[in-house]
């Protein structure tokens, strides 16, 4: 609700993954796919990871790898902020555009 220009659940509030769009850049799109594990005593895991959908020629101007590395990084980002706030931050990495 947030930010619906950038943020698409297109199987709605069910969905398992949610689709992070760059409003300024078209064709950059970080997909987020989750999972729910239980392990034998019961206890719920959420699993999530970060794909990456760019451009072929961004692919290429990124010398440092950056875009090869963003699915650890967004991993340790949840182990220091959490899932809401990492959440949070990779969108806002994105939509360039004032939300109030």
């Amino acid at each position: 609700e947030k930010y619906p220009a950038a943020v698409h659940l297109s199987e709605g509030a069910s969905s398992s993954y949610m689709k992070v769009q760059s409003t300024s850049k078209p064709g950059f799109e970080l997909v987020i796919v989750w999972r729910i594990q239980i392990d034998e005593d019961g206890k719920i895991l959420p699993k999530l990871d970060l794909l990456t959908n760019v451009p072929q020629q961004a692919l290429k101007l990124d010398k440092k790898g950056v875009i090869e590395t963003a699915p650890l990084s967004f991993r340790s980002l949840l182990g220091v902020l959490g899932i809401e706030a990492a959440l949070e931050s990779l969108i806002k990495s994105l939509c360039t555009e004032k939300n109030d």
